[in-house]
């Protein structure tokens, strides 16, 4: 069956210049322009071609791709995989939705401002489908075609499973940054290591200037063939409402990057206000639910935490996770206020007051893991919810004196923290036990623990032995250069 999914191109007459603020955006060199990678310029191929749930994933799954705009019309094709030769045979075709995005402009507020760094792009097309009335726990090829006759390979991925078999699935903090460069080697170990997960979340910032075509497709050219094959399950951080635009008055202009939405199929739940769909949902996978939350300033944080208490409240999961991008305890001395005090007085009552598990975030560019206990507090091996903070891009920051504060003050523990080290982290659930791995971009185990869950009282928490004795810190690792990573070469 069809997934209807449609954004309109929105066309004003005002158009506001890309000011001062957005300096930092373009390309280094005297009066460059971006030059088109061949693997950035779209054309009648599929490409960008990415699996997300929309709906059950025991049932279903979503694709996206991206061709030039002159595909108006195409399908992708689904069928059982199976062990013979021509599995193909029998596939079944479902027509895609198609919209085309506008890359140089971007509408917000009724003033539309320019993209000047996607000025020399054409426009594109992007096309998903659903695939419905599938069996669980089950794995299926499918294709997607651009033009006719034009197809991509067959992918293989595989449906959730019902609540009592075991799974695992990634989690990576921001990439942002050295996404053509440093980047990719991070997501390649991550597959290399867990080849079988079931998903990924990325927990904010996967790049760095929201509507930049250029990051985008260096990040999907990073991930390769692997998210054809495992979903992925984004979640958006303050760098996917980032574009370096002012007001005509010298405001910053904060607004979701034109292509979240066109590029990722995701759950779009009708009781949140229209802004919030796609950057605030859930799904329910095998024994967990997932619940993701948009943590930007102004994003109706009451709004979000009713939502919340609801999904909760109404989900007999045995594994409660939550994922947003800014940390409920904050690692760094902040050069610039963040409502952290508003975030946490909205989301952590509905934490503590329905036992989540785990929270995976993002923003802070270091890693840390700790625990906030639930009232009354236990003993140590009671971790209440566990918090985890980590990145897997370049860009890195120092853990300050403030972080550790931060943890302490709202009587939570900081147990674990590293710098100027990237990361993918490896979360096997297996009935009453959930299993965490925190590795280096070679592999190396750096922290690492089991959440163990009685069928009466609270969590235990075992620490397990990893590869590293001593917190990994900017003076007793390589030297680390704050500088742009992915610039782009100049056209000719």
């Amino acid at each position: 069956m069809l997934s209807i999914r449609y954004l309109p191109v929105l066309v004003s007459s005002c158009i506001v210049g890309f000011a001062a603020g957005g300096a930092a955006a373009q390309p280094s060199g005297k009066g460059a322009m971006p030059s088109t990678p061949p693997w950035q310029a779209a054309s009648p191929w599929p490409d960008r071609i990415v699996v997300t749930v929309e709906e059950d994933p025991a049932t279903s799954f979503s694709v996206t791709w991206r061709t030039s705009a002159d595909v108006r019309e195409t399908r992708a094709e689904i069928v059982r995989a199976d062990d013979h030769a021509r599995f193909d045979l029998g596939a079944r075709a479902v027509p895609a939705r198609t919209e085309t995005v506008d890359l140089t402009r971007k509408r917000v507020d009724g003033n539309e401002y320019a993209l000047r760094w996607n000025d020399h792009l054409a426009t594109p097309a992007y096309h998903s489908v659903t695939f419905r009335d599938l069996e669980p726990d089950t794995l299926y090829a499918y294709r997607v075609m651009g033009a006719e006759g034009h197809w991509s390979e067959w992918f293989q991925t595989r449906t959730a499973p019902r609540p009592g078999t075991p799974f695992k699935f990634l989690y990576f903090g921001d990439a942002q940054e050295g996404l053509a460069s440093h980047w990719p080697r991070v997501v390649r170990a991550a597959f290399a290591a867990a080849p079988d997960a079931r998903f990924a979340v990325h927990a904010g910032d996967l790049v760095n200037i929201g509507s930049r075509d250029y990051e985008w497709a260096a990040w999907f050219r990073s991930v390769g063939f692997i998210h054809g094959t495992i979903p992925a399950v984004p979640v958006v951080g303050n760098h996917e409402y980032f574009d370096g635009l002012r007001t005509a008055d010298g405001g910053l202009v904060t607004a979701l990057s034109v292509l979240w939405r066109p590029q990722f199929a995701l759950p779009q739940d009708p009781s949140l206000p229209e802004d919030l769909r796609e950057t605030v949902y859930a799904l329910r996978y095998g024994d967990a639910v997932i619940a993701v939350l948009d943590s930007m300033a102004d994003r109706h944080y009451e709004t979000q935490a009713r939502w919340l208490d609801g999904v909760l409240g109404a989900s007999d999961a045995k594994w409660k996770i939550v994922t947003l991008h800014h940390p409920m305890f904050e690692l760094l001395e902040r050069r610039y206020p963040e409502p952290n005090d508003e975030r946490r007085a909205a989301f952590l009552p509905v934490f503590e007051r329905h036992g989540v598990d785990i929270v995976l975030q993002g923003h802070d560019h270091a890693y840390g893991r700790g625990a906030a206990p639930r009232a009354p507090v236990a003993k140590k091996s009671d971790p209440g919810t566990v918090f985890v903070t980590s990145v897997s891009g370049a860009k890195m920051y120092p853990v300050s004196d403030n972080g550790w504060s931060a943890f302490a003050e709202h009587g939570a523990v900081l147990e674990r923290s590293a710098e100027n080290t990237p990361f993918f982290q490896v979360i096997t659930l297996d009935g009453d036990t959930l299993t965490y791995e925190a590795r280096t971009a070679t592999g190396r185990l750096y922290d690492a623990f089991r959440l163990e869950k009685p069928r009466q009282g609270p969590n235990r928490l075992v620490e397990l032995p990893t590869d590293f004795d001593s917190p990994r810190r900017f003076d007793n690792t390589p030297p680390y250069e704050d500088s742009r990573l992915d610039q782009v070469p100049p056209r000719p």
